[in-house]
C-alpha cells in the first residue's frame, strides 16, 4: 500500500513543497495526464534527486512524514547521512506518551466533562493480566472491544462477542499483553456513523479546526473512502444528532483538549475519530474522543480535496480500493476511466472518476475520487 499510494501527499502539499518517492514508474506520466488547473505546485524527488539537492541552493527541507515513529525518522536520518538537506524532527518519550490509548482515554475523560448532556460512555480501562480482562469481561456487559495501546485504522482491535474468553481469544490477549503490557477495554458500542474533526497544532499550544471529514471503515475499523464537498453540505450528511448546537460544542471542546493535552508538545496535523451509536432505548448518541492520531489522516485528505478538487456544488467520493493480482488494478482504473470521464467545471471536478495516485501493471492499491 505505502508504495502505491506514495505520491497521495501531492494533494495534501503546499505549493513550493517536494514529496519523496521511492518509485516512479508512471509517476511523471500521472502529472502529466492533470489538467493543468489541478497539477500541484510540489516537486516529486527521487532518493538520488532528493540526496543531489545542495542546501546552498535550495536550503534545508523540513521533513514531515505522513507519521512519526523511530522507524519512519530513521529513513530520513539514513537520507540526510546520504547528503539530502533536510531536517529531522526528532522523536521523544513525550510524543510516545501522546501516542498511547491511555491519552485518547484522558483526553474523553475531559470533553465528557465539558459536554454534560452526552450520556454516560465508558472509559477504556486499561488491563495488566488476563485476570484484569476476565474481571472486567464478567462484570460489564458484552461485546468488548480490546484494543492494543499503540495500534490504530483498525489494527490491534479484538471483538469479544460475550464473556466467556475463547483459547485463541486467550492467546491473543496474553501475546498483546507480552508485546506491550497492556491492553484497553471497552464495550463495543453499536456504530451507526463514523466521522473525524481534523487539526493542526502548532507546537506552541495552538491547536486549530482544520476541517470535518465523513468516513466508511470496514467492519474492522479499517478506513475504505470518505465523502468529499463543501463543508456546509457535508455537515448536513451527518446525524441528525449532529446537525443542530452539539456539533459546535464538540468542535470547541476538544479544540481546547487539545490545546492543553498535545498542543506544547506535537507540531503538526492530526485527527481524532469518533462515531455516532444507537443507544438500547434505539435513540442516538455520540462518543466524542474514539482515537486520537497524532499524524495526517485520511480524513485530513479528504478535507483537502474537498477544497481543493471537489466543485463546491457536487458531492463526492474519496476511495481506497485494493485489488487481488497485480494488472487488476489498472483494469479497473481504465475501466473507470470509461464508465465515469471526468467533467471539470470552474477549475475543479464536476463529475466523473480521477485517480489520485499512478496505477501501473505492478500497482495493488488505487486511490480515487469519484463524483456521481
Amino acid at each position: 500500500m505505502a508504495d502505491d499510494l506514495e505520491t497521495l501527499p501531492l494533494w495534501y502539499a503546499d505549493s513550493g513543497d517536494s514529496v519523496w518517492i521511492t518509485h516512479t514508474e508512471g509517476a511523471d506520466q500521472f502529472l502529466d495526464s492533470l489538467p493543468l488547473f489541478l497539477r500541484p505546485g510540489v516537486r516529486l524527488l527521487t532518493t538520488d534527486a532528493l540526496c543531489r539537492l545542495s542546501a546552498d541552493v535550495e536550503g534545508p527541507l523540513l521533513a514531515t512524514p505522513w507519521g512519526l515513529s523511530p522507524d519512519v525518522l530513521a529513513a530520513f536520518e539514513r537520507l540526510r547521512r546520504r547528503g539530502a538537506p533536510i531536517l529531522v524532527p526528532a522523536w521523544s518519550d513525550a510524543l510516545r506518551t501522546l501516542t498511547h490509548r491511555q491519552t485518547a482515554a484522558r483526553c474523553l475523560e475531559r470533553v465528557l466533562r465539558w459536554l454534560p448532556e452526552l450520556p454516560p460512555i465508558a472509559v477504556p480501562r486499561f488491563c495488566a493480566s488476563v485476570g484484569e480482562v476476565v474481571d472486567y469481561v464478567t462484570t460489564c456487559q458484552a461485546p468488548f472491544m480490546l484494543k492494543t495501546p499503540f495500534s490504530c485504522s483498525g489494527r490491534g482491535i479484538l471483538t469479544l462477542e460475550n464473556a466467556s474468553i475463547t483459547d485463541p481469544e486467550r492467546r491473543w490477549i496474553e501475546g498483546a499483553l507480552r508485546r506491550w503490557r497492556v491492553v484497553s477495554i471497552e464495550p463495543k458500542l453499536d456504530k451507526t456513523a463514523d466521522f473525524a474533526l481534523e487539526f493542526h497544532s502548532d507546537g506552541h499550544g495552538c491547536v486549530t479546526y482544520a476541517g470535518l471529514s465523513v468516513f466508511d471503515t470496514h467492519p474492522r475499523g479499517a478506513f475504505t473512502g470518505a465523502r468529499l464537498g463543501d463543508p456546509n453540505r457535508l455537515r448536513g450528511q451527518l446525524p441528525d444528532i449532529l446537525r443542530g448546537p452539539l456539533f459546535d460544542r464538540l468542535r470547541t471542546a476538544v479544540t481546547d483538549t487539545l490545546c492543553d493535552t498535545v498542543g506544547r508538545i506535537y507540531s503538526g496535523f492530526l485527527g481524532v475519530d469518533m462515531l455516532v451509536y444507537r443507544r438500547p432505548d434505539g435513540s442516538a448518541a455520540v462518543h466524542p474522543f474514539i482515537e486520537l492520531n497524532l499524524r495526517y489522516t485520511m480524513g485530513l485528505v479528504a478535507v483537502e480535496l474537498s477544497r481543493r478538487v471537489v466543485h463546491p456544488d457536487a458531492i463526492g467520493r474519496l476511495l481506497i480500493a485494493r485489488c487481488p493480482a497485480p494488472g487488476d488494478a489498472l483494469r479497473a482504473h481504465q475501466a473507470d476511466n470509461r464508465r465515469l470521464p471526468a467533467h471539470f467545471a470552474d477549475g475543479r471536478l464536476r463529475a466523473g472518476y480521477l485517480s489520485l495516485v499512478p496505477v501501473t501493471s505492478a500497482s495493488l492499491f488505487r486511490a480515487f475520487i469519484e463524483v456521481v
